[in-house]
């Protein structure tokens, strides 16, 4: 066997640390923890794959090809946990979630390939391998492994969108798991691009490239799942919204009598309870306050107030800070301080609201009322 090197030791290094973070986010009882579930398993996937790598390259018996072309399924695996783990981490569902046995057919069907080779003895398999007549094969299996990735990159892009919307109905702040949620899929485009570069230059130009190409595919992916392990246990608690579909959002129509009395109920906890001076308000949580369904409520805001809950709590937080500037309160108090007190909980969105609200910026505007 040949000496190891210090790329095999930064690969055992990182088996070791994919089991390390496969088992503490297991130990995480109140964060993500559905979201948390599915990703332990794609980190073990990654260390069976660095392993698979290790092995294929530092074991010289011919039985290790067989063993690489097993280890090859896991790469089915990981667009539908990728989907399944973004799904859970951002949007609340009851039941949890989970992915139907559609999504596991490519995995199943490479796993029918690998059946399939051990009909070969291990000589007569190394021979089909080495005289190019199995190319075609690895071809397909190759080509189905990127147009999976593709197909659950779309996926879970359009899902991202659709939290984006969903969390101006639910929420009345931003979470920093948009930009993670950006970081992961601008990666993972990045991944594709270069697989795909690596796909074309060696079966149609018949060009491989040295540094890009599917083994360091291989080894890349797991690394990157390592990252999302890290910043998964940094990350705090986060507000899942409801995934609602399109026939959902059609129901829960309210009577006049009915709007009226939610209507009465919501100005009371609006302009007397202020509930919006809460950082954290939450459409399921003002709800709750109404004894309606976040149906309803979001309906209301919708339909009689033209207006997302995210949009109608922060226009309510501006107007509370404007009666505090009308006051003079900005005097002795930090702008900054008093967007706080009004319930942002953080600069940027005070200062994104307050010009989509106002037409300006918090200082053009105090210069514009002092000349006034």
């Amino acid at each position: 066997m040949p000496a190891l090197t210090i790329v095999d030791l930064v690969l055992f290094l990182g088996i070791s640390q994919g089991l390390f973070l496969a088992i503490s986010l297991r130990l995480i009882q109140d964060r993500n923890r559905s979201a948390n579930r599915v990703l332990s398993l794609l980190l073990l996937i990654a260390v069976l794959m660095l392993f698979g790598r290790i092995v294929a390259f530092r074991v010289p018996e011919a039985w290790v090809w067989r063993f690489g072309v097993l280890i090859d399924t896991t790469i089915f695996l990981f667009g539908p946990f990728i989907y399944l783990y973004v799904r859970r981490l951002i949007f609340h569902e009851k039941p949890s979630f989970s992915l139907t046995w559609a999504h596991y057919v490519p995995a199943v069907l490479h796993l029918g390939y690998y059946f399939w080779t051990l009909r070969f003895s291990t000589s007569d398999f190394n021979e089909r391998y080495f005289s190019g007549e199995l190319n075609l094969l690895f071809f397909i299996v190759e080509a189905a492994g990127l147009l999976s990735f593709g197909y659950y990159w779309t996926k879970t892009s359009l899902l991202v969108k659709k939290y984006s919307v969903s969390e101006k109905t639910a929420l009345s702040f931003y979470q920093s798991v948009r930009k993670y949620l950006g970081f992961l899929l601008a990666t993972l485009a990045l991944f594709i691009a270069l697989w795909l570069v690596s796909f074309l230059s060696t079966h149609f130009l018949h060009y491989p490239f040295k540094y890009i190409n599917y083994v360091t595919m291989w080894i890349s992916t797991p690394l990157f799942i390592y990252a999302i392990g890290y910043f998964s246990l940094r990350q705090p608690a986060i507000f899942r919204v409801p995934y609602i579909s399109k026939s959902a959002s059609e129901n829960d129509r309210l009577k006049p009598e009915a709007i009226q009395k939610l209507q009465k109920r919501l100005h009371y906890f609006m302009e007397e309870e202020h509930l919006y001076q809460r950082p954290d308000i939450t459409l399921k949580a003002l709800a709750e306050k109404l004894n309606t369904t976040p149906n309803n409520l979001s309906w209301l805001l919708n339909q009689v107030y033209q207006a997302s809950f995210y949009e109608y709590i922060n226009t309510h937080r501006i107007q509370a800070f404007l009666r505090k500037l009308n006051q003079n309160e900005h005097e002795t108090h930090t702008l900054l301080a008093l967007a706080m007190d009004v319930g942002f909980n953080s600069k940027s969105t005070f200062n994104r609201v307050f010009k989509s609200v106002t037409g300006t910026t918090p200082r053009n505007y105090l210069k514009t009322k002092s000349v006034a």
